[in-house]
């Protein structure tokens, strides 16, 4: 549902002004904000280190259902393409992601935990509208990630899709 209401906020601002700044994909930018690619999500930094080359850092938690806590932490290498757009400012992008995941599951009173290493991959786009509010900057993709618990529990694997929101600015 979530993703619906920011498809269509996007879709919108598409047609509310006329930008030509491409900030999102300057070297040296720096963009914290949160990010959520299912079924991790978190509070995220990306680093612009060129206009081609980014690194992503999501600390947070997964969803993983009623009566569990978890911790999240995922790295990523972002692959920029060409920025576009005078309307609307774009940067399609891939990613390549490690990650770790630790699960804590409650049944009447007991407890088990539960770790992994993830490995993923994904695109996505990001937008942006300066006129908007400069340096804010809107992103959805669409990955693949899976990984093994440990203790006998199994693995998963599967499509990861996700939404972001980031404020850029210099450091």
């Amino acid at each position: 549902m979530k993703n619906n209401y920011l498809f269509t906020i996007l879709i919108s601002l598409l047609f509310l002004s006329s930008v030509y700044s491409q900030s999102i994909s300057e070297p040296g930018k720096l963009g914290l904000g949160f990010a959520s690619s299912y079924p991790g999500y978190g509070l995220s930094a990306k680093y612009n280190f060129t206009e081609t080359h980014a690194g992503q850092v999501i600390i947070g938690g997964a969803s993983y259902g009623f009566g569990t806590s978890s911790l999240a932490i995922s790295a990523r290498y972002l692959y920029n393409f060409k920025t576009g757009g005078s309307k609307l400012i774009y940067k399609p992008y891939v990613y390549g992601q490690a990650g770790y995941f630790s699960v804590k599951v409650e049944y009447f009173g007991v407890s088990e935990s539960y770790n992994t290493v993830s490995f993923g991959f994904g695109g996505g786009i990001e937008l942006t509208i300066d006129e908007f509010v400069e340096g804010l900057a809107f992103n959805v993709e669409l990955g693949y990630i899976g990984g093994s618990f440990d203790n006998g529990v199994g693995g998963f694997a599967g499509f990861a899709y996700g939404v972001g929101i980031h404020y850029y600015f210099d450091i």
